[in-house]
């Protein structure tokens, strides 16, 4: 990704925008509990269960929106139409959300023994005798993302070659991430999760070949 300048206080996002995305953010939430309450009291499944689930949708939508903030900052905002130093705190909320969803989903689904899902398996690609092949997509991927969160805490000591390097292994990490919610999700036949991976999917290859544009048609004007 693009190095940034540095920000101008002035450009960090507006209190009111901020408390905006939160109600919005509540209230989905408070409806997503509702009907996951709702679900709960006619279903057999446990608790943890649930949990795991909602966890793993969480962490997936985490890390997509980290992917498309990511992408809109090494664009620079494509070409400053839009604040960079916004992009760059929803990039880097959004990748902690990431981060702290996908290690409670692991957690949720290690300590749920129905799950089949050992610590073993949980870090190591092929370890689990249930689902290996769908396991292992989703250890990987997560294995990605903890080298490049790693990566970003110390971007300060690692070259910028090396470290735009590791952060481009976010792409491998979504397609990961994708493949695994579709092959482990028991949701993915249903049309809502359908809807959602076809959305951010298609969204994700959207707003990378619009960054794509924006670093070709310089090249093509100095040419």
């Amino acid at each position: 990704m693009a190095r940034l300048a540095a920000p101008h206080e002035g450009s960090r996002i507006p209190a009111p925008v901020i408390a905006a995305l939160a109600a919005i953010a509540g209230a989905l939430g408070t409806y997503a509990l509702l009907m996951l309450w709702s679900a709960m009291a006619a279903a057999e499944q446990p608790l943890l269960w649930w949990a795991g689930r909602a966890l793993g949708f969480l962490a997936y939508v985490a890390l997509w929106l980290s992917m498309i903030f990511g992408t809109l900052v090494s664009s620079r905002g494509f070409g400053g139409r839009i604040s960079q130093q916004w992009v760059m705190d929803l990039h880097q909320e959004w990748t902690l959300a990431a981060v702290i969803a996908t290690v409670l989903h692991v957690v949720v689904l290690v300590t749920h023994a129905e799950s089949g899902v050992t610590p073993w398996a949980a870090i190591i690609p092929l370890a689990s005798e249930r689902l290996t092949g769908a396991i292992t997509l989703g250890t990987i991927g997560g294995l990605g993302l903890a080298v490049i969160t790693l990566s970003s805490w110390m971007r300060s000591s690692i070259p910028y070659p090396v470290w735009r390097g590791i952060h481009a292994l976010a792409f491998g990490s979504m397609i990961l991430a994708i493949a695994h919610s579709i092959a482990a999700g028991t949701d993915s036949d249903t049309i809502a999760a359908q809807l959602l991976y076809l959305g951010t999917a298609s969204a994700l290859g959207i707003v990378t070949a619009l960054r794509v544009a924006v670093a070709v048609m310089p090249a093509r004007r100095a040419t």
